[in-house]
C-alpha cells in the first residue's frame, strides 16, 4: 500500500497478507470490522473490481495496527518541504531604518514558493521584516518581506529593499533611475516626500516579491 501507485491487485495482496498475518479468514475480518462478509471475500478471492473503501481501509488499521503490510498511508497528504532562507539582521524601515546590529536568524519558506514559484535557489533570496508607514498601502508595519536579491536593477522602477549610505541604514522605498547617474528614492504613502540622490549613495539589495502578514 506504499506509493501513489497502488491498485485493487495491492490490496487484494493486502487482504491476503493479513489472513495469513492473522491467522484467520475473510469472514472473521469482516466480522471483527463490522463490514459484510463480501467487502472482504472480493479481496480474498481475488474478484475485486474496485479498490478498498478509504472507511474499510481505516477499520483494518484500526483493527489490526500491529501488521506490516499497511506501510504509509496512501491518502495522507504530502509533507511540505521547506528551505532555509537567511533573515536581515534587522529590521528594515519604512521611514527610519534598521542598522543591521541584530544576530542573524534563518527562517523557513515552503520549497514550492522559492523552487516552483518564483524559480530561484534559497541563496537568492532574503527575509527581511518591516517597519513604519511610509510603504502603505503597498506594505505595512510588521510585515515580512521576502526579497529576490538578483533583482537589483530599478530599470523597471517599483519597490526595492536598499542600504540607504547616507543615513546608514536599511529601508524600503520605491526606486526610479533618472539620468545622470541618480536616482529617485519615494514612499507609496503619499503624505511621505521623496528624495533624489546619487546612484553610489545607495545600495539596492533586491526587490520584493512574496510578503507575509498577520491578519
Amino acid at each position: 500500500m506504499c506509493g501513489g501507485m497502488a491498485s485493487v491487485d495491492d490490496d487484494i495482496k493486502l487482504i491476503r497478507g493479513l489472513i495469513e498475518w492473522a491467522d484467520t479468514n475473510a469472514n472473521q475480518i469482516g466480522k471483527k470490522i463490522g463490514v459484510a462478509n463480501t467487502t472482504i471475500n472480493r479481496f480474498a478471492n481475488g474478484k475485486a473490481s474496485n479498490r478498498l473503501g478509504r472507511d474499510t481501509l481505516a477499520k483494518l488499521k484500526s483493527a489490526y495496527p500491529e501488521f506490516p503490510g499497511f506501510g504509509a498511508d496512501d491518502n495522507a497528504p504530502a509533507a511540505i518541504e521547506y528551505v532555509e532562507i537567511e533573515v536581515l539582521p534587522t529590521y528594515a524601515g519604512m521611514g527610519g531604518g534598521g542598522t543591521g546590529d541584530d544576530d542573524g536568524e534563518i527562517a523557513l519558506i515552503p520549497r514550492a514558493l522559492v523552487v516552483d514559484v518564483l524559480r530561484g535557489q534559497p541563496s537568492d533570496f532574503l527575509l527581511i521584516n518591516v517597519r513604519g508607514d511610509s510603504m502603505e498601502p503597498d506594505f505595512r508595519h510588521g510585515d515580512q518581506i521576502l526579497i529576490d536579491v538578483r533583482d537589483k536593477s530599478p530599470a523597471q522602477p517599483g519597490p526595492f529593499a536598499l542600504w540607504d549610505g547616507e543615513w546608514g541604514e536599511y529601508v524600503v522605498k520605491n526606486v526610479e533611475r533618472l539620468g545622470g547617474g541618480e536616482v529617485r528614492l519615494f514612499s507609496s504613502n503619499p503624505k511621505y516626500t521623496g528624495a533624489t540622490v546619487a546612484s553610489e549613495q545607495t545600495r539596492i539589495i533586491g526587490r520584493p516579491v512574496w510578503f507575509g502578514r498577520r491578519l
